[in-house]
C-alpha cells in the first residue's frame, strides 16, 4: 500500500547586527532542503533567548500549518539521502563524511538502479545488496552499509512511510577478526632504508618508532615534542574523506599518551626539524607555515589518504610484499614484543582502552614471541 507522510519543519535561531532570527529548515516532496531566513524582531539582550525559542517554535507551527508539504511516493535511494542530510547537524564532520562516502558510491547507486520505492522496500532486496557487496567489501564494512539502512528505515517508520523496519530482521555474517602483517627487524630497517630521503620518510620513522595510527602521525605537531623532557604527546589528530579534518583530540581516553623519545627517534627528529626551517626560509613568503610534522618540502601537510596511497607504492617500486601502512604498527607491537615486553605494557604503548584488545590483536605474535622461551625449555627437560 502507498502511503505518504508530512515533511516536519525543523529551525535554529541566529543572531544578526545585535537582534534574532529564526532560520527555518524546509524540504520539498522529495525532502531536498532549502533555509528561509525570518525576522523575530527582537533584541539578543541578556535574557531574551527564552522569548527568541519561544518565537521560534510559534514560528515553526504556523507554517507547518499554513504550508504542509507531503512526500510523495518517494524512492528509498532518494530517502537516503533525505536521512543523511537531516543526520548531518548530530554528526561528527569525519563520521557524517564516512557516511557520506559509503551513501554517495554504494547504496545510491544500487537501489537507484533498481527504481525501489520506500514503501515497496523489502527484507529480500537489502538482503540483495549484502549479498552483492559481500563480494568486494569486508563483514565490518557491511556492518557501517547495514547502519545507515537501518537509520534510514527506522525514520521511514517515525515518519509513517512504512509500518515496520525491515533491516531489523537481517543477520550479517559474523566478521573475521583481521590478523595484521608484521616485518621482521631485517625488513624493518630495509623499510627504513628504502624511505630514507622521500616524503614517507618521516612516516615510517615515526610508525616504526612509535607504533602510532595513521591520523596520529599526520596530527602530529612540533609542539608535541619536548627535546628536554624527550618525549613526545599523542593529542591531536588528523583524517581525510572529502576534506582534511584536523582534530584536538584522540580516538579515545587511552589513546591521549605521552611517550619517551629513545636517542635515534630524537636525533631524526632533530634533524628534520633543521631540514624544514631551511626549506622556510628558502621559499620564504611562499612556504606554507604550519606545526605540523610530516610535511612537504612546501610546508603543505601530508594528506593521510596520500600517505597510505604511496605507501603502497613505496613498497611496489622497491620490491617488498605488500602491507598496509596500519600495519607498521602491527612490527612496533611484534618488536616489542621479540623484546620481552609485556602485553600490559604494549596495550598502554599503542594507546588501546583495554589490553584485551591489544590480546585479540597480537595473540599470534605473543605466541611467535614465545617459540624461542619453548625451544629452550624443550632443551632443558631433554632426556
Amino acid at each position: 500500500m502507498s502511503r505518504k507522510g508530512v515533511v516536519k519543519v525543523t529551525g535554529s535561531l541566529r543572531i544578526e547586527n545585535g537582534k534574532y532570527y529564526a532560520v527555518l529548515n524546509l524540504k520539498n516532496e522529495i525532502g531536498k532542503r532549502k533555509q528561509k531566513v525570518v525576522p523575530l524582531y527582537l533584541k539578543a539582550v541578556a535574557g531574551s533567548k527564552r522569548k527568541a525559542n519561544e518565537l521560534l517554535r510559534s514560528l515553526l507551527a504556523e507554517y507547518e500549518k499554513k504550508h504542509p508539504v507531503v512526500y510523495r511516493d518517494i524512492l528509498f535511494a532518494d530517502f537516503v539521502s533525505v536521512w543523511l542530510s537531516e543526520a548531518q547537524e548530530r554528526l561528527q564532520q569525519n563520521t557524517y563524511e564516512a557516511y557520506k562516502n559509503t551513501v554517495d558510491i554504494h547504496i545510491i547507486p544500487h537501489f537507484k538502479e533498481k527504481r525501489i520505492l520506500l514503501n515497496d522496500v523489502k527484507y529480500s532486496d537489502i538482503k540483495a545488496y549484502y549479498t552483492e557487496k559481500s563480494k568486494t567489501l569486508s563483514s565490518n564494512s557491511l556492518k557501517k552499509h547495514h547502519s545507515i539502512i537501518k537509520q534510514t528505515l527506522r525514520k521511514a517508520v517515525q515518519d509513517g512511510f512504512i509500518y515496520s523496519n525491515p533491516a531489523n530482521e537481517i543477520q550479517l555474517p559474523k566478521s573475521k577478526r583481521y590478523v595484521g602483517k608484521y616485518l621482521s627487524k631485517e625488513q624493518s630497517l630495509e623499510l627504513l632504508k628504502v624511505a630514507k630521503g622521500t616524503v614517507l620518510e618521516p612516516v615510517v620513522t615515526i610508525a616504526l618508532m612509535f607504533g602510532l595510527r595513521r591520523s596520529e602521525i599526520a596530527g602530529l605537531k612540533w609542539n608535541a615534542i619536548d627535546f628536554e623532557q624527550n618525549t613526545l604527546t599523542i593529542s591531536h589528530t588528523v583524517t581525510r574523506y572529502s576534506s582534511l579534518l584536523a582534530k584536538d583530540g584522540t580516538k579515545n581516553k587511552t589513546s591521549y599518551r605521552i611517550m619517551p623519545m629513545n636517542p635515534t627517534a630524537k636525533t631524526f627528529l632533530l634533524e628534520l626539524k633543521q631540514k624544514q626551517e631551511k626549506e622556510q626560509t628558502l621559499l620564504g613568503g611562499a612556504y606554507i607555515d604550519n606545526d605540523y610534522i610530516c610535511r612537504w618540502s612546501d610546508g603543505h601537510p601530508i594528506n593521510p589518504s596520500y600517505m597510505s596511497h604511496a605507501f603502497s607504492k613505496l613498497l611496489q617500486k622497491n620490491c617488498i610484499e605488500p602491507l598496509r601502512l596500519h600495519d607498521l604498527r602491527h612490527t612496533n607491537a611484534s618488536l616489542l614484543l621479540q623484546m620481552g615486553e609485556s602485553m600490559k605494557t604494549i596495550s598502554d604503548w599503542l594507546g588501546h582502552s583495554d589490553i584485551g584488545t591489544s590480546m585479540n590483536l597480537y595473540a599470534h605474535v605473543s605466541l611467535e614471541a614465545k617459540k624461542e622461551t619453548s625451544n629452550k625449555l624443550g632443551e632443558m627437560l631433554s632426556l
